[in-house]
């Protein structure tokens, strides 16, 4: 990328204001605004600032202080903004499909500005709306318009009450009546309802529903996907047969209307059937251009390998978020001091350093990742889409697939422990509401949950890498992937020979060592899990039976470690192309070896008990890195020796609030009295409080409180 003119980053990114921070921004060994450029690009900066900017001038969007809204009167609130941004157009569709990561800034930003609005947004265009255009065929077009001016409003429905990650065991049923040349959609029971479907609840007039599709006969052709009519959208009343409603109040995301519906025998036109996956003739004869009913079942659940990678990149803007706040607070906050008259800033102490930093380099690492893990999914998606039936259309699939199943729980987890940590580290002023992160974390939490739970998902990556094994160990076919991150299990023998080795404290400050030492974690983890998985068959357990309790501490810890190190490997690779302009390399491979040897650093015992380590020394010299890569520009120390590294000379610390404002969003998006770009945090949080409703006033309820005392009292002196 060519260097950015100082033009551009004068227009795109202006100035921040003085204050208490410029003590720590001057200190900085980088530009941020060269940062933000580089890691953005133009396009992506100036699409950011045209949303930021069009949703605080727009006064529909301005923030409400001092009251909370009514269920109701938030559900209406989003569904206006919502209408908003459809109208104010601020992505087109040919932007979209000319840049796939437009849509992800898209999201990203009005997620950054309020969750509810971003995921009704995403729920109605992107969800139900990519699904008709994706899965359907050129008879269901004409409702692509009708989805862009909000002439219909869409839900995504799959999960049931009794089902959610086993989709297979969805009950709800669609049966062809060739007489009429209708499905006969019906839910048997209440367990078969469709359930914490977004936008059912208050606002959905169309749905995208998955049914057991039969054809006459009987016979079940398994899961496929049917555009409903659910409301009438003049009235937004029940459409005959339907049952639909909300369920109520949530921990979180409350803007969103997350609903429930059942079917009573409702018929719908054959031309229902988003038939890109499969048909059913006038006649009832079923028709597929797949042989293997577990691709196409597969390929008719594609849609929520999309939504989970955006779900990652959910996750990575909440960890942005509280990071932001949380060390913005940090470096204005003074606490003690050297002498009673000094305080100093707590990011000087080392605890919240060692707290804080490497959660700030885990949303840098894991941000380049989602967006290389969404650009490669959505090339995969034009396969399909283009028809592409070749052998590396279908090993990418698989790979994807991999990826995402286990990046969802990384990146979900990663922020939830992450928010938690930057709630604690603000301390009291922390889990003050107004200061936001109390809402990340509740609206961050079902992160883990919706789109396949996270334990769930980990065993699509475990029974991936598991089954890659098996395949070369039975054929000898090569180990290796399109987007390769499984190829290093090509020397999967000699990795496992390959122990601990380096031979100088400055030596762990490069993220390669982690990447070796996470190569032969995931290689080790590997063989557990296969000599577990046949330990179990050997000792009578069935297949179901074996991978069951092969998971803990074996296959779900495969996974995660398998993504940590294409994580790591990715962000390694990046920091360190040429392209990277010299002065930026140093503070983003400071960033990529933080992450690398935090993440590294969970799995001491595993490396120990495999001997990859050995001895107390390989421990404390990861230990040692993590805090000097965390620590003031002062000399590295290790056994008690003084050394100076042009690397080590400038650490993360000096570095960490030139890093947020890199990372984070106006403050009328941040919406932290703690976290604004100024500094100037006790003010800025007087003002806050002051806009409390009533903050100064007797409680309301104080007057008849104390009537009804006094009249007790007035009885008491009778007795």
């Amino acid at each position: 990328m060519a260097a950015p003119s100082e033009g551009d980053a004068a227009s795109l990114l202006p100035d921040l204001p003085g204050g208490p921070l410029q003590a720590y921004r001057t200190r900085a060994s980088f530009c941020w605004k060269e940062l933000a450029l580089f890691l953005e690009g133009e396009d992506m900066l100036r699409l950011k600032k045209s949303i930021f900017s069009a949703l605080e001038d727009d006064p529909l969007f301005a923030r409400s202080r001092g009251h909370e809204l009514s269920l109701e009167k938030h559900r209406e609130l989003t569904f206006l903004r919502c209408k908003r941004v459809l109208e104010r157009a601020l992505l087109r569709v040919e932007d979209m499909v000319r840049n796939p990561l437009s849509v992800l800034t898209l999201i990203a930003c009005l997620g950054t500005y309020d969750w509810s609005l971003a995921q009704k947004f995403l729920l109605h265009l992107l969800v139900f709306g990519f699904a008709i255009y994706k899965s359907g065929s050129e008879r269901h077009l004409e409702y692509l318009p009708k989805i862009l001016n909000m002439e219909i409003f869409g839900c995504f429905a799959v999960t049931e009450v009794s089902h959610g990650s086993n989709a297979k065991a969805i009950r709800t049923t669609a049966h062809y009546d060739p007489a009429t040349e209708e499905f006969i959609l019906h839910s048997p029971d209440f367990e078969a309802a469709k359930f914490w479907v977004g936008n059912m609840g208050k606002t959905a007039t169309h749905a995208v529903v998955f049914a057991q599709l039969y054809t006459p006969g009987g016979r079940c052709h398994g899961l496929h996907a049917f555009l409903v009519q659910i409301r009438n959208p003049k009235t937004l009343l029940p459409m005959p047969g339907v049952m639909v409603g909300d369920i109520g109040k949530k921990l979180g995301l409350n803007g969103i209307d997350n609903g429930f519906a059942m079917f009573h025998k409702v018929r719908i036109p054959r031309r229902a059937l988003l038939n890109q996956t499969g048909d059913v003739t006038p006649e009832g004869t079923y028709i597929t251009p797949f042989k293997d009913t577990k691709q196409r079942f597969g390929a008719s659940l594609n849609n929520l390998s999309m939504g989970r990678a955006i779900i990652v990149a959910m996750s990575v803007v909440n960890l942005k978020l509280a990071v932001s706040i949380a060390l913005r607070f940090s470096a204005t906050r003074r606490q003690f001091g050297p002498t009673d008259e000094e305080e100093v800033p707590v990011l000087e102490y080392q605890t919240q350093r060692w707290r804080l930093l490497p959660y700030l380099a885990a949303a840098y690492a894991l941000d380049h990742f989602s967006k290389w893990l969404f650009l490669n999914l959505a090339e995969f998606q034009q396969g399909l889409m283009g028809m592409d039936r070749s052998t590396r259309q279908a090993e990418l699939g698989r790979e994807t697939h991999a990826l995402v199943s286990g990046s969802k729980p990384l990146a979900s987890w990663t922020a939830q422990r992450g928010i938690q940590e930057c709630r604690e580290a603000c301390g009291g002023h922390g889990y003050l509401a107004v200061n936001r992160l109390g809402d990340l974390r509740n609206e961050n939490d079902p992160n883990c949950t919706y789109e396949g739970d996270n334990n769930v998902l980990l065993q699509q990556t475990s029974g991936y890498l598991l089954g890659l094994l098996e395949l070369r160990l039975q054929g000898g076919a090569r180990l290796e992937s399109p987007l390769g991150t499984v190829d290093f299990l090509e020397a999967y023998p000699d990795i496992l020979d390959q122990r601990f080795s380096c031979p100088s404290g400055t030596g762990c400050l490069e993220s390669s060592v982690p990447l070796a030492a996470y190569e032969w974690l995931v290689c080790y983890l590997l063989r557990e899990s296969v000599q577990k998985v046949n330990q179990e068959k050997r000792s009578g357990s069935s297949d179901f039976e074996a991978r069951n309790n092969s998971q803990v501490y074996r296959c779900r810890s495969l996974a995660l470690a398998f993504l940590e190190l294409t994580v790591v490997r990715r962000f390694h690779e990046y920091v360190h192309q040429p392209s990277v302009p010299p002065p930026l390399r140093a503070v983003l491979q400071r960033l990529s070896a933080l992450y690398a040897l935090w993440s590294l650093n969970q799995h001491t015992a595993l490396l120990y008990r495999g001997g990859y380590f050995s001895g107390e020394q390989a421990g404390k010299m990861i230990e040692n890195a993590i805090l000097d890569l965390c620590a003031q520009g002062s000399p590295w120390r290790f056994a008690g020796v003084a050394r100076h590294t042009d690397f080590v000379s400038q650490q993360l610390k000096d570095d960490a609030v030139a890093l947020v404002d890199v990372i984070a969003p106006p403050d009328f998006i941040l919406d932290s009295p703690i976290g604004r770009a100024d500094g100037e945090l006790y003010k800025n949080l007087w003002t806050a409080v002051l806009q409390e409703s009533q903050v100064l006033e007797r409680a309301s309820w104080w007057a008849e409180f104390s009537a009804s005392k006094t009249h007790v009292e007035s009885l008491k002196s009778r007795l």
